[in-house]
């Protein structure tokens, strides 16, 4: 650590715990169904947690992107909610401790900021961190989530099927700060939650559950999930009664559906690298170029079903009109809106929305924060890498 590096963070009341992993997310990157940052609630929620570090919102945030949260009442500024980056311990079911660092994604100074946590790191004798993402795929609701793995080291990777080729892609931080720890000798994986590309801007329960499990059977955790099961279970219902209302959704999703049995007859995992793939022996499967047409298809039927707006319409007269539609249907309306306009508005909401860090209440009928594009996965099926 730099002698200017302490000024950056104040320590807590348990900064001289012991853990052997550290579990971070930090919201404002892609996390497709919110994935990653419900499951950091619920652990914060379930778990007992004392705080170990909270670092300098002002040295590290752009409080235009992550504007402080006012309560008016009665026209008296009551409260104010600013965000903030910390490192709490949490302890599971068992007692085990787990270092938990989480807020929003810094804005600056991420080479201190990596600094920072790797001291922690060192002190708490970590050996391995663990990140959160949600990508949005051609997976559908009805089927196990499927759960990736991203690694610095090799050695990491469980048996699944191998990348079709390298990728390269701008790094979120927690990207960004595995990669500083595994220089320092702490290797990282990213546990990455296939969320259907038609939720990835709902909360999706079942996505959080399944990086919650993932971590518990990884780490030998006993984990909460209970919350996220009973979550993902009512969202189920009113996902279907949505798609019962939509013949061309219902379609897609049936398709989805043989798409994903085709890859995994019989089995309960499912590899995200699957779609856009190639298989041992070379061929692109017949598969990829059904589920491609099926969403284009939609697209089209959806193009054709709509009315013809008036053209003294404006983008966002057709925004107000999604947000007041159910947010399945909204969210494939924008899929289509930026096919046919790659310059309408991309989200109904900014990237880093102003909001209190509250995420008990994602859930299916509002919007995380992400900006995330399920046009680019959906048609072509692929997945990205974190």
């Amino acid at each position: 650590m730099k002698p200017n590096d302490a000024l950056l963070f104040e320590r807590g009341p348990a900064s001289e715990t012991h853990s052997r992993i550290l579990v971070m997310h930090f919201y404002g990157s892609m996390d497709a169904g919110g994935a990653g940052r419900m499951a950091v609630a619920e652990m914060l929620r379930a778990l007992p947690n004392e705080r170990v570090a909270t670092f300098d919102s002002d040295q590290f945030l752009d409080y235009r992107s992550h504007r402080p949260i006012m309560t008016v009442r009665d026209w008296v500024s009551e409260e104010m909610v600013t965000h903030e980056i910390a490192i709490d311990r949490v302890r599971d079911d068992l007692g085990n401790p787990i270092l938990l660092l989480h807020g929003p994604e810094p804005d600056a100074k991420w080479e201190a900021f990596a600094r920072i946590v790797a001291d922690f790191v060192k002190e708490a004798g970590v050996e391995i961190s663990v990140s959160f993402h949600g990508i949005p795929s051609s997976v559908p609701h009805t089927r196990a989530t499927p759960v990736h793995v991203q690694a610095t080291d090799a050695s990491l990777i469980p048996p699944q099927p191998k990348m079709a080729g390298s990728l390269q892609f701008p790094a979120p931080a927690s990207s960004f700060v595995q990669r500083r720890l595994a220089e320092r000798g702490v290797n990282g994986i990213a546990l990455l939650a296939a969320v259907p590309f038609y939720m990835a801007e709902s909360g999706y329960p079942a996505g959080s559950s399944a990086l919650l499990s993932s971590l518990s059977d990884f780490a030998d955790l006993s984990l909460p999930v209970g919350n996220l099961e009973l979550g993902a279970a009512q969202d189920q219902g009113t996902i279907e009664q949505l798609i019962e209302a939509n013949p061309e959704i219902m379609a897609t999703i049936t398709s989805l559906e043989e798409h994903y049995d085709a890859w995994s007859p019989g089995e309960s995992s499912f590899s995200l690298n699957s779609f856009g793939t190639q298989t041992p022996l070379g061929h692109t499967p017949q598969q990829d170029k059904d589920i491609g047409d099926v969403i284009e298809r939609y697209l089209a039927n959806l193009s054709q079903s709509e009315t013809v707006s008036d053209d003294q319409s404006s983008v966002d007269d057709q925004s107000v009109e999604m947000a007041e539609e159910d947010p399945l249907t909204a969210a494939l309306k924008r899929v289509h809106l930026r096919a046919t306009d790659p310059e309408a508005v991309r989200a109904m909401t900014p990237r880093h929305r102003a909001d209190s860090g509250d995420d008990a209440s994602l859930h299916v009928e509002e919007h995380t924060t992400d900006e995330t594009d399920p046009n680019e996965e959906a048609d072509s099926g692929e997945t990205g890498a974190i």
